[in-house]
């Protein structure tokens, strides 16, 4: 993702708009993204068309209808965590400068925020119900774009992953989110945000309750390395 200083500026005082931040990261992602995206509608196409696909990812449900929230964390560490923090080492520009303590922060992380993503899927089928209508799967995913991620998920992050790059110091974090914080560090991820997720969350929709957190992870995983590259590139002044 181009650095802020690569950025296009906006008025004559040369800020750089969050919102412009956002929409370049997505166009720099827009490529992986629709591959993504195509991998996850095969997926989804495969599970209802596929008797012997459909029976390996029910066996995949069963598990974690077994283990419960430990699956969710497990299955966040290692594709949202590890996977990701092996990119960063194998790329010299993007390794971490603390790399034990960004691994154990990153497995830590994305355990948590993938266990509070399992909840929050379980109380979406609680409400709205587990049918995979296409009204079901509109009023989930418009939930989830709307409310769940503008105000929980993409704030977490957002500072999570401040946090980690300011070297883990409340200090440092405290003072970089002084001022219109959310309008620094939470908008630029927004945009690119809604360009993955929302045609990806559709689908997550689409299939069984039980099966909707592992396909998540598939898209979390790009999703963790976008963050990545966000916290990295640079934040609006």
């Amino acid at each position: 993702m181009p650095e802020a200083k690569d950025m296009p500026e906006d008025g004559a005082q040369g800020v750089i708009s969050p919102w412009r931040m956002g929409w370049v990261a997505a166009r720099a992602n827009f490529i992986p993204g629709l591959i993504l995206q195509a991998v996850a509608l095969a997926l989804v196409v495969t599970y209802y068309t596929n008797d012997a696909a459909g029976a390996r990812l029910d066996e995949l449900a069963r598990l974690k209808d077994r283990v419960g929230f430990a699956y969710s964390a497990t299955s966040g560490a290692f594709f949202c965590g590890l996977l990701p923090w092996f990119f960063r080492v194998a790329i010299p520009s993007l390794r971490p400068r603390r790399l034990w303590g960004d691994l154990v922060f990153s497995l830590l992380w994305w355990a948590a925020m993938c266990m509070g993503t399992d909840a929050f899927y379980r109380g979406q089928a609680m409400f709205w119900g587990a049918e995979n209508s296409v009204g079901t799967v509109i009023l989930k995913t418009a939930c989830d774009m709307l409310i769940f991620t503008p105000i929980t998920a993409a704030p977490l992050n957002a500072i999570s992953h401040l946090w980690k790059e300011n070297e883990f110091s409340f200090i440092r974090t405290r003072e970089a989110l002084r001022g219109n914080w959310y309008r620094k560090i939470v908008m630029p991820n927004l945009v690119p945000n809604w360009m993955l997720w929302t045609p990806g969350i559709a689908l997550v929709y689409s299939l069984p309750t039980l099966l909707q957190v592992p396909m998540a992870n598939l898209i979390g995983c790009f999703w963790s390395l976008l963050c990545i590259t966000i916290a990295a590139g640079g934040r609006p002044r």
